[in-house]
């Protein structure tokens, strides 16, 4: 009996080290690594781990489009379907900012003529002066959703940068561009894309002047 026990606590004492051991093994993965990117530095750009998707610089507008494909993928793959896609979600993104801010969402604007030239402009993407200025991707090794097996991820990202009078203006002829409608309608969605022009790059430069 007494050879019975002492077999089993051997037993379990060699079941507990082993998953220590596989848990110690395994937890290196747990944490995000970086092993390739396109600037070979194995560091992430500050740009990129910015939670900001639309910056100023130099007076341009910036808008950080990214996104995430199976490590199995191809980083040039990647970085072409970002940069088919920027320009069409930096749009998308300015036409819920706009229409959704407090100047316009409390009027029955969603029929006017000036909110519906401006929601086509948005839409079709009819814009000039935007272009894709910096491209970066990175291969990362991550834990599954278990958090024990490590697989391969691949991330990219763009900029897409145009000048932001240039933009200011192209918003302000589209919204005027619509003849009839309400005047203060108008007047809304036209203060509405100023102050979201203006407001670009502020949050981030109150931030700097609070550090």
């Amino acid at each position: 009996m007494k050879i019975y026990k002492r077999s089993l606590n051997i037993a379990v004492s060699c079941a507990s080290a082993f998953l220590f051991i596989a848990s110690c093994t395994s937890s290196k993965y747990v944490k995000p690594e970086v092993i390739a990117n396109s600037t070979k530095t194995l560091k992430t750009p500050d740009w990129v781990l910015n939670p900001e998707i639309v910056l100023e610089e130099g007076g341009n507008f910036i808008f950080i489009h990214k996104m995430s494909l199976s490590g199995t993928s191809r980083p040039d793959a990647c970085i072409s379907m970002a940069r088919t896609q920027a320009v069409g979600e930096m749009m998308k993104y300015i036409k819920n900012s706009v229409t959704s801010s407090g100047q316009v969402e409390d009027l029955n604007a969603s029929s006017d003529p000036s909110m519906s030239s401006l929601t086509a402009f948005l839409s079709q993407g009819n814009i000039s002066g935007a272009k894709v200025t910096t491209t970066y991707w990175e291969q990362t090794m991550e834990a599954d959703d278990t958090g024990v097996r490590p697989v391969k991820k691949l991330m990219c990202a763009v900029q897409v940068s145009i000048d932001k009078s240039t933009l200011e203006r192209q918003m302000r002829e589209a919204i005027n561009g619509a003849p009839g409608g309400n005047p203060e309608i108008r007047q809304k969605l036209l203060d509405a894309q100023k102050n979201f022009i203006d407001g670009v790059g502020k949050k981030e430069s109150n931030d700097k002047s609070s550090n």
